[in-house]
C-alpha cells in the first residue's frame, strides 16, 4: 500500500484531516470498466422513469416521451463515463478538490454539448421548438444530480479512507508483535553456540536482525515474493538451531513458472504462517514433522498452503494454547490490501492440519 508523501489538507467539522493525492483516484468508480458502466446506465434508467412518472402520471404514461428521454440520458451518460474515465487515468497531479471541480465541469460540459445537438436536431428534423430555456433546465438538472453524485463518491472515499486507517493502524501493532518465547529461545541458541561455533552464532545474530528489520517497516508494504521467501528461510534456520533434526520444511515452490521477483506479497505474510505451523505442529511432538509449504499462481491468484501434522491428543494438553495471532495478522494484511477478494481457510486432511490462503495478483504486462 504504497501511498506519496505529497497530501492536501482538508477540513472536516472542527479536526483537520490530511488525504495522500494518490488516494483521488479512488474518488471516481472505475468508468473503463463494463459493469460500473452498467450500473450507470441502471441508475439512468431509473431517473428518466422517476421523471416521466412525475410528469405524465401512471394512467397517462407516454412511451414516445420516455424513449425519447431515454436516448438522450444514455447519449450524456455514455459520453460522460468515458470523458471521466480517461480523467481518471490522469489524476495522479491534482488535489481532490481540483478532481471533483474538474468532474463536474465535465459533467455539465457534456450534458450542454448533447443538450445543443438535440435543440438542433429536434428543430431541424421534426420542428420541435426548443429553446434555451430547454438547455438551461437540462444543466439545472445535470448540476443537480452531477453534484449529487460526486457527493456520493466523496462520502464513499472517506469512509474507504478511514476503514484503510483503522485497518493499517490494527496491522501495524499486530506486526511490531515479536513471540517473546521466539526472542528468548534465540537469544539462548546464540549464547549456546558463541562457544560451540561462532560461525553459527553470527549467521543466527544476522537471521535474527533481519527478522527484526523487518517488523519494523511500513505496515502492509508489498515485497516480492522471493524476497518474502528468503525471510522465512532465514526464520526457518534459526528454529532448525533450536528443533535440529525434529524440523523439516518442504518447499514446494517451482520457481520456473512462478516469478518470484514478479510477484508481490504483504511483507510478513507468510512468515508467521509457517512459525504457526511449527509452533503448533512441530513443538510439541516429540518425534517432530515435516512442515509443507507450497505456492502456485494461476489465473491471476496467488495461492498459499501451509501444512503441519497433528501432534498425538496427549500433546496437544500439555502443549501451550495459541492465540491465532499469526491468522489474524494475515488476514488484517491481506484485507488492508485486497479488500474482500481474498480467500482463507483451514482444515485437517488425514494426520495434518492445512492453512490456505488466496489473494489477487496481477502480473505486469507482457509477462
Amino acid at each position: 500500500m504504497n501511498q506519496t508523501s505529497n497530501t492536501i489538507r482538508k477540513s472536516s467539522g472542527d479536526a483537520p484531516e490530511t488525504v495522500s493525492l494518490a488516494a483521488t483516484q479512488d474518488l471516481l468508480p472505475d468508468l473503463c470498466h463494463v459493469r460500473a458502466v452498467l450500473w450507470l446506465i441502471l441508475f439512468s434508467e431509473a431517473l428518466v422513469l422517476v421523471m416521466i412518472l412525475l410528469s405524465s402520471g401512471a394512467l397517462t404514461f407516454s412511451w414516445m416521451e420516455f424513449g425519447t428521454l431515454s436516448m438522450y440520458v444514455q447519449w450524456v451518460v455514455l459520453l460522460t463515463a468515458a470523458s471521466l474515465c480517461r480523467v481518471r487515468l490522469h489524476v495522479q497531479r491534482l488535489s481532490l478538490n481540483q478532481l471533483m471541480l474538474l468532474s463536474f465541469v465535465v459533467i455539465l460540459s457534456v450534458n450542454l454539448m448533447i443538450s445543443l445537438a438535440a435543440m438542433w436536431g429536434l428543430n431541424r428534423v421534426i420542428g420541435e421548438n426548443l429553446g434555451l430555456d430547454w438547455v438551461l433546465r437540462n444543466q439545472i438538472i445535470s448540476a443537480l444530480v452531477g453534484g449529487l453524485l460526486l457527493h456520493y463518491f466523496y462520502a464513499q472515499l472517506q469512509w474507504r479512507l478511514q476503514a484503510r486507517s483503522e485497518l493499517q493502524s490494527r496491522v501495524q501493532a499486530l506486526q511490531s508483535r515479536i513471540r517473546p518465547h521466539f526472542l528468548f529461545n534465540s537469544m539462548n541458541i546464540i549464547a549456546s553456540l558463541i562457544h560451540e561455533d561462532p560461525d553459527k552464532a553470527e549467521q543466527a545474530v544476522e537471521d535474527l536482525s533481519e527478522l527484526f528489520r523487518a517488523s519494523l517497516k511500513e505496515a502492509g508494504a508489498e515485497v516480492p515474493l522471493e524476497q518474502e521467501l528468503s525471510l522465512c528461510r532465514k526464520y526457518v534456520h534459526i528454529e532448525q538451531l533450536r528443533l535440529n533434526d525434529r524440523l523439516h520444511i518442504d518447499w514446494q515452490i517451482d520457481e520456473s513458472t512462478l516469478d518470484t521477483h514478479l510477484i508481490k506479497i504483504p511483507m510478513l505474510t507468510l512468515q508467521p504462517l509457517i512459525e504457526n505451523a511449527i509452533y503448533h505442529g512441530i513443538q510439541p511432538s516429540v518425534q517432530g514433522g515435516t512442515v509443507t509449504v507450497k505456492i502456485i499462481y494461476a489465473d491471476n491468484w496467488v495461492r498459499i498452503t501451509v501444512s503441519n501434522p497433528l501432534p498425538s491428543k496427549i500433546q496437544s494438553i500439555r502443549h501451550e494454547k495459541g492465540n491465532h495471532m499469526a491468522l489474524e495478522n494475515t488476514r488484517y494484511r491481506l484485507q488492508a490490501l485486497y479488500g474482500e477478494e481474498i480467500s482463507m481457510g483451514s482444515y485437517t486432511k488425514a494426520d495434518r492440519f492445512e492453512f490456505e490462503l488466496a489473494y489477487p495478483f496481477r502480473l505486469p504486462a507482457g509477462r
